[in-house]
């Protein structure tokens, strides 16, 4: 009985600090990890949406880059950080959702981790330097026929939606493309404007303005719809291949955030995601959603992503087994 007794105070001692300290919540820095080297899409929505947070949160918002694994590296850090909400990350969804097809690594993230709220869709598109003699998708396959293994692609990371369907293009096309990943989008802008990789399939905010500036030139659109910036420009739909290559950013904790800090943050954030400074810079780089996801919505939404990206691998035959 008096065991019983212990255990009972011991719960409701530490259920009363749970609650005081979200109460307090929060009371120091908070971090913010980005699985991305600085400049790419992911680090430059992270960036405002710390700018922006800070105010309805009364605390610094401290950006720090943890690049590696597609993004892995960051998560697995949230995953192990204390479940008091002064570690976050913002990341792709692929790599909750993809990765471990691609990489030895765990494939529950989604289960370690707390979906907290959408931040962005990250938009996809592919293409080439001003000086490339390949101006649509149809010669630039046709390019890929003629020289099999030598016409590459660079891409933000392996285990991407990206890799997917740049993979599945050249399934469907029969050709042998070589697909060199970087650690973000970055890496891919230097190497496809310095014309070291003959395209690139990567995010809108990589390449918009270089697109406007005439650095670069859209080949296809890998969403539903085409882009404002190259409307003439076809989907992937439009031009024969049965793919899109939506995927969205998120916000996300370590797994066992208490119920009153998943709301501070997620109140102060969406506040953040509504601010003129955050809808600029988020629709400047193609990532801007006006109707964030939070909750089970969000939860949803990225199991219903996770089991179609796992059919989508196994009907192309990728993975770590079976890469082309």
């Amino acid at each position: 009985m008096m065991r019983t007794r212990s255990l009972l105070s011991a719960v409701v001692v530490s259920l009363l600090a749970s609650f005081a300290a979200a109460q307090d919540f929060p009371s120091k820095p908070i971090r913010l990890l980005v699985g991305f080297p600085p400049g790419g899409s992911t680090d430059v929505l992270a960036r405002v949406l710390a700018q922006e947070g800070r105010k309805p949160l009364g605390q610094e918002i401290v950006v720090v880059n943890r690049p590696g694994a597609s993004g892995v590296i960051a998560i697995n850090e949230v995953a192990a950080a204390s479940p008091d909400g002064y570690t976050i990350s913002v990341s792709p969804s692929s790599a909750f959702t993809l990765a471990h097809h691609f990489m030895a690594i765990r494939p529950d993230l989604l289960e370690a981790t707390t979906a907290l709220m959408l931040i962005g869709r990250q938009r996809i598109g592919i293409v080439t330097h001003s000086g490339s003699p390949q101006r649509t998708l149809k010669e630039f396959v046709e390019n890929a026929r003629k020289n099999p293994g030598k016409v590459s692609v660079g891409i933000p990371g392996l285990g991407t939606k990206v890799e997917v369907i740049t993979r599945a293009i050249a399934m469907h096309e029969k050709i042998d493309l070589n697909v060199v990943a970087f650690q973000g989008d970055a890496g891919v802008i230097t190497n496809v404007l310095g014309a070291h990789v003959a395209a690139g399939s990567f995010s809108v905010g990589g390449w918009a303005t270089h697109v406007r500036s005439g650095a670069m030139r859209l080949l296809a659109s890998f969403e539903d719809d085409r882009f404002d910036v190259a409307p003439g420009v076809p989907t992937l739909v439009e031009l024969g291949y049965p793919l899109t290559g939506a995927t969205i950013q998120h916000l996300y904790g370590p797994k066992g955030l208490p119920p009153a800090i998943v709301r501070r943050l997620v109140a102060a954030f969406t506040e953040a995601s509504r601010s003129q400074a955050f809808i600029d810079i988020a629709t400047q780089n193609g990532l801007y959603d006006k109707n964030p996801l939070v909750g089970e919505a969000l939860d949803t939404f990225l199991l219903k992503d996770r089991a179609a990206n796992t059919e989508l691998v196994a009907k192309l035959g990728l993975g770590l087994k079976k890469k082309p």
